[in-house]
């Protein structure tokens, strides 16, 4: 070091502080380029680390600190902590070709605008890392001055010198790669980002076009930042102030920092809150930028030599002063450098260099004061110092733009490599598949988007079950259905087996976006629906049928009846149209009166309520469609037997609820099975499963589907109150590849819940169970929340997100909802409609359809009378694919009241008798889309979906509480609307008071 530079420092101005700001030279996929260096840039994936175990999160720390020193050992490294937002047009744009039927394009925009709403922040980490020097600093600086003085630029790179420099950012790429962090080469857009960002704050990225250069450099540079004592302001291209930003430093440390814990000082960016002026919490939005240096074990020796050296000079010093007294801490300072020595030496001590910077932006000074003081306040809460860098804030700034260097040195630490890594900026939230529909967020330290594709694992050769968990009334079965419409919208065939008869509202939902749906009740309208000779092939209903008629017999007469009913059944599949009702008839035909009155008993039982269902005269209505679509299957007075009771004590009602329940399990396992239909996608949505697990058809059923599902590409949805039932079937519990567990009381649920989590059992992880779903004032319930457990095996906290609320009234399954009060038939069973097809083919004549106020669907049969069910004798062939169904067409001033919807938890707050209703068709309707979508088409080019202006808003944690009528607390949630955003909630994120944008 020269005189010169040693005398600079010495009255803290260093040379560093001179140089002037970064010129840019290229900007490529993973590399920047200046006048003075190049440097490699990466992206490092968030960890999945609330909810890890303590051994994990240590396993994941000392994995990091063991990769650092082989890799970045003594580079000059720059890490980036920063918040963009997700936006509709993001998400659009990521579901594009997912989904197909109906008018997915309406549904695909509502949940963009429900993203938009809320205003989502997202984090991104960055990493970057020097990789060679251009030109000396002197001559660099020198030669730019020259070159703007001559009105010339120097602003080049040659390509030689390009490929040699990706090819060193490829071979980073691939070290850390395989690190904890599992970094990727930042695209040359984000890294774009990254530095206007710091110029504009907010403006957008640049256009990728793989190498950045020439005037597009000039654009990313182009702002306009003013410095202060304390702050800096930002102008636009205009010349107003865009925002107020300062830097702070942080500038002690405690001796020790507990991990988990306050330790990790990086990840806890996103747990900030400041105090409004109506005393309410809003987030503020804190970006970090640290350069730091992985010093390896001759370094960091040296360091260490250096320090003690510098120590024992001043004791030496003091020893001759008058005073002959040496300093506590010299002392204190020498005896620890001899103690890392030794730790270096012996047990791979390894230590980082970092100066850790923090930077807070604001719409106004007022705003800035108050989140500066909120950020000093949370620090201190963990004995950790930030300061405002006064008269520093030109060169702290930048200082965290990518592409310079450090320009403070003062202000910086030497600490172990474990207290740098365990402030876990790559820590917090992520869980979810990568692609697909959204279905709620994250309510961990790092919010985003959640995605989930109940139909995601047969084409991922993976398992293909998923199963919600959790207390009635917490929202399990509205989360199933929300899966369930995703799919159905891409063109899945989803049959839902409602047993408890709350779940139409799903086909109210599926119907007002035009997917092709009905809600099927299995009553004595649709007799011989369940008859096993009418729904399996031939060889399997002469094993099944007998064995479902038997199954309806008093005990007494099974003994003598065996053998008669499987000698009428190989009778009657001779016939042209086969049924357990004819094998009926030729039993009471029976020369036998034993045989007659075996006959005359399964006659009187059959010809009553759900008894014809199984086996009455075929009505001639196909009822179990398999066309795609949403099809809810209910089964009202459908009684089955307790788990604990024998066949042989089965009341009558009991055998024909179980003769019902196997015929209708036998239907979808059927259907699923069938060879014309592997290559279709089928989900299979069962709600209270445990009334199912209690049966052996039931388990059988559940068994069966979870275990080939794969193979045959149907997924299986299940929804239980009751994780210990599930835990006896070891063979479903294998085959669950995602898991949604709402809240729980009791110790032995709470624990199957857990062991299902996997997650241990201890009083931590049972407390966070047991309040899963109670709101933040611990009065009301938080409908929704939940823990998730993806198909990696990840494990975090998430929000069931209900993208508008049109939807969230039509899916609520609570007693007072319309769609359980009105009777619904089904459609007749048309051919099977292919969604992918592309060309149309003409509808179908002669039918019908009504829409209810209800939003039910009653679909009137042509005049023509469609006939039985295919005869499962015949040979499979495809059926001749249809069109997707046209677009509805309605009123524009009824279909925008339709779509007026605000954005929803699934605790959405609204009454049902207050929703606009759908408007019957005013123009005749094809009979294949009617009878399908009991809804008219839409004209094309109709985007008057876009348009949504939200009359009540509602936020992602604001509770309904059905139980409790506090004034005060709905009042709290439930603001009117005023034109700004919604106030925020506790885990709420990004919201801002006033309808203000946080600057990111």
């Amino acid at each position: 070091m020269k005189i010169a530079d040693k005398l600079l420092n010495l009255v803290g101005v260093g040379r560093e502080r001179g140089l002037p700001p970064p010129r840019l030279v290229a900007i490529a996929d993973g590399l920047l380029v200046t006048e003075r260096s190049a440097e490699a840039w990466f992206l490092i994936s968030v960890a999945n680390t609330d909810l890890a175990t303590e051994s994990e999160q240590d396993a994941a720390l000392d994995a990091a600190v063991s990769a650092a020193a082989t890799i970045l050992g003594d580079r000059l490294s720059h890490l980036k902590v920063v918040w963009g937002r997700s936006t509709g047009q993001d998400y659009i744009d990521s579901v594009a070709g997912h989904y197909r039927l109906g008018d997915h394009e309406a549904w695909a925009q509502t949940r963009a605008d429900r993203i938009d709403e809320m205003r989502m922040p997202e984090r991104y980490v960055a990493l970057g890392v020097h990789l060679s020097d251009r030109d000396p600093r002197a001559t660099a600086q020198v030669r730019g001055s020259i070159s703007d003085a001559l009105g010339t630029t120097s602003w080049r790179v040659s390509a030689r010198e390009l490929a040699h420099l990706d090819e060193r950012v490829r071979k980073l790429a691939r070290q850390l790669g395989s690190t904890v962090w599992r970094a990727h080469t930042a695209p040359a857009e984000v890294i774009s980002w990254l530095i206007s960002r710091e110029m504009h704050r907010g403006a957008v990225a640049a256009p990728r076009r793989g190498l950045i250069t020439g005037a597009s450099l000039a654009r990313l540079t182009s702002g306009r930042v003013v410095p202060y004592t304390d702050h800096l302001r930002i102008y636009d291209t205009r010349g107003q102030i865009a925002a107020y930003t300062t830097v702070l430093a942080m500038t002690d440390f405690p001796e020790e920092l507990e991990t988990p814990g306050a330790g990790e000082w990086l990840r806890t960016l996103s747990e900030i809150k400041a105090i409004d002026d109506d005393g309410d919490e809003i987030d503020v939005t804190v970006e970090a930028s640290v350069r730091f240096r992985v010093l390896t074990k001759k370094t960091a020796r040296h360091l260490v030599d250096e320090t003690r050296k510098s120590a024992k000079e001043q004791r030496r010093s003091a020893a001759k002063g008058t005073a002959e007294e040496t300093a506590d801490e010299i002392v204190e300072t020498e005896r620890v450098m001899r103690e890392v020595k030794r730790d270096i030496n012996r047990s791979g001590l390894t230590l980082v260099e970092d100066h850790p910077r923090l930077l807070v932006s604001a719409d106004t000074r007022e705003d800035l004061e108050a989140y500066v003081d909120a950020v000093i306040a949370h620090y201190a809460d963990r004995g950790i110092t930030v300061a405002v860098g006064a008269d520093e804030q030109r060169d702290l700034w930048l200082e965290s733009l990518p592409g310079d260097q450090l320009r403070v040195p003062d202000l910086g630490h030497v600490r172990e490599s474990t207290a740098f890594f365990g402030s876990w900026f790559w820590g917090g939230a992520s869980i979810g598949d990568a692609t697909g529909p959204a279905i709620g967020y994250l309510t961990g330290s790092t919010p985003g988007l959640v995605r989930f594709d109940a139909a995601a694992g047969s084409a991922l050769g993976d398992a293909t079950t998923t199963l919600f968990l959790g207390r009635s009334g917490r929202g399990k079965t509205t989360a199933a259905m929300l899966g369930g419409l995703d799919s159905a919208f891409a063109g899945a065939w989803v049959p839902l087996l409602d047993l408890k008869g709350d779940a139409a509202g799903v086909s109210a939902v599926a119907a007002e976006y035009g997917v092709p749906t009905a809600v099927i009740e299995i009553t004595a309208q649709f007799s011989g629906a369940a008859d096993l000779l009418r729904v399996l092939p031939v060889d399997d209903a002469l094993l099944q049928a007998p064995s479902q008629l038997m199954l309806l017999l008093p005990p007494h007469l099974r003994g003598a009846a065996e053998a008669p009913v499987m000698a009428a059944t190989r009778a009657e599949i001779q016939s042209p149209d086969p049924s357990s009702w004819g094998v009926i008839q030729r039993l009471c035909a029976a020369e036998s009166e034993t045989v007659r009155t075996v006959g005359f008993a399964l006659r009187d039982l059959v010809e009553t309520g759900l008894g014809s269902v199984v086996a009455g005269p075929p009505s001639g209505l196909s009822s179990l469609t398999t066309n795609p679509g949403l099809w809810v299957v209910q089964m009202p007075g459908l009684t089955l037997p307790s788990p604990e009771s024998a066949p042989e004590s089965w009341s009558p009602i009991e055998r024909v609820g179980m003769a019902c329940l196997r015929g209708c399990l036998a239907w979808m396992v059927r259907t699923t099975g069938r060879r014309e239909f592997r290559g279709r996608s089928k989900v299979v949505i069962v709600p209270e499963v445990h009334l199912l697990t209690k049966t052996p058809d039931g388990a059988s059923f559940l068994d069966y589907i979870a275990r080939v599902g794969r193979a045959l590409g149907a997924s299986l949805v299940l929804d239980t109150q009751d994780p210990a039932s599930i835990l006896k079937l070891p063979g479903l519990v294998e085959q669950i590849t995602t898991l949604f567990a709402f809240s729980l009381r009791s110790r032995e649920q709470v624990d199957s819940l857990l062991e299902l989590l996997g997650r241990p059992q201890t009083p931590p992880y049972q407390t966070l169970v047991r309040g899963i779903n109670t709101a933040a004032n611990g009065k009301s319930i938080r409908h929704g929340h939940c823990i998730m457990r993806d198909r990696w095996d990840e494990v975090a906290t998430v929000q069931i997100d209900i993208p508008s609320q049109q939807v969230a009234a039509l899916l609520r399954t609570t007693p007072e909802s319309e769609h359980t009060t009105t009777p619904t038939t089904a459609p007749p069973d048309l051919p099977p409609e292919d969604p992918f097809a592309a060309d149309e083919e003409p509808a179908l004549e002669g039918a019908s359809v009504q829409t209810e106020a209800s939003g039910r669907i009653v679909s009137q049969p042509a005049p023509a009378a469609p006939g039985p069910l295919e005869r499962p004798e015949q040979t499979p062939t495809d059926p001749t694919p249809e069109s997707p169904p046209a677009q509805r067409s309605e009123p524009a001033a009824s279909a925008a009241e339709n779509r007026a919807s605000a954005g929803s938890g699934i605790q959405a707050d609204a009454s049902r008798e207050n929703l606009p209703r759908p408007a019957a068709p005013s123009t005749p309707v094809p009979a294949g889309v009617a009878q399908q979508n009991g809804h008219p088409p839409t004209p094309a080019g109709d985007d008057h979906y876009r348009s949504l202006r939200y009359e009540s808003p509602i936020g992602p944690d604001e509770v309904y509480d059905q139980e409790a009528d506090e004034a005060a607390y709905n009042e709290a949630m439930y603001p009117a609307y005023d034109g700004t955003e919604p106030s925020n909630g506790t885990d709420r994120p990004a919201a801002t008071p006033n309808g203000k944008e946080h600057v990111a």
